[in-house]
């Protein structure tokens, strides 16, 4: 079973949402990608239409990184790679109310698109 972190991220007070965004794809993704033992990572912004909560609006991005084990994770955070990238975490991303979730996946369901032709 694999391990997966995710994590819930705003921007840093006085760094614009378009900020935030060109940082997190152009920095913080190649640096995410060189994480030892990373099996996938996910990068997805939150849209702020129909979202519920308090505070759910103030949050911009999901992050989602899945390893073989929890191990492997916490290898992966203590490398020199891992260290980098919470480094540049706190050049852009509000530390303090970063959310962090570790998830078990429960079960996928997957369709299939099928196109028809006339």
């Amino acid at each position: 079973m694999v391990y997966t972190l995710a994590f819930l991220t705003r921007p840093k007070p006085g760094i614009t949402e378009d900020e935030f965004f060109v940082h997190y794809r152009d920095v913080h993704r190649p640096l995410a990608q060189k994480l030892p033992g990373l099996l996938a990572y996910r990068q997805t912004r939150i849209r702020k239409d129909g979202f519920r909560g308090a505070d759910a609006g103030d949050y911009a991005a999901y992050s989602e990184y899945t390893f073989n084990s929890e191990q492997d994770a916490a290898v992966a955070w203590r490398s020199p790679e891992g260290i980098a990238l919470d480094e540049d975490t706190g050049r852009f991303m509000d530390w303090p109310s970063v959310l962090t979730l570790p998830l078990t996946e429960l079960g996928t369901f997957m369709s299939e698109h099928k196109e028809t032709t006339e």
